[in-house]
């Protein structure tokens, strides 16, 4: 009795600490900066087909962010947190951010080679995937009438 009432305070305070993270990544999103790109890095990037520096990351996320695609990414980061910190749509939001971090994930494997990076995001990752895994019977309930 005493595991599941810690299991779901853990649960809760884990939640709200990635709906926090995803809230600040959400709203800096929106920050009209784009970075500089060391565009002789990009080319020979490009001449030898080797894609993945920083500079071809931060070339792929400022096209993000000049087509305006950011922006939904924001808000949707934004929109899976606020759900997140709802006890009753907590599922709903790990839905949602699942596949964002996903992408942000693979993102920085294969394009970014500072490990930093590849290790904050896969923690990120890791983090929705525990969250999600204490919703397994709803998640298999739902898959069962699919």
């Amino acid at each position: 009795m005493k595991f599941q009432l810690l299991l779901r305070y853990a649960h809760a305070a884990l939640a709200v600490a990635l709906a926090a993270f995803f809230i600040k990544a959400g709203v800096k999103n929106f920050s009209p900066k784009i970075k500089e790109v060391d565009k002789a890095a990009v080319i020979q990037a490009m001449d030898t087909k080797v894609y993945n520096s920083p500079e071809t990351y931060l070339l792929t996320t400022n096209s993000m962010r000049s087509s305006n695609f950011i922006y939904i990414i924001g808000a949707f980061e934004i929109l899976a947190a606020i759900l997140i910190c709802i006890p009753k749509t907590r599922l709903l939001g790990l839905c949602v951010l699942l596949p964002i971090i996903f992408n942000i994930f693979l993102l920085h494997v294969t394009m970014d080679n500072r490990m930093h990076e590849n290790v904050e995001t896969g923690i990120l990752l890791g983090v929705t995937v525990l969250l999600m895994v204490y919703y397994k019977e709803k998640i298999t309930l739902i898959w069962q009438r699919l």
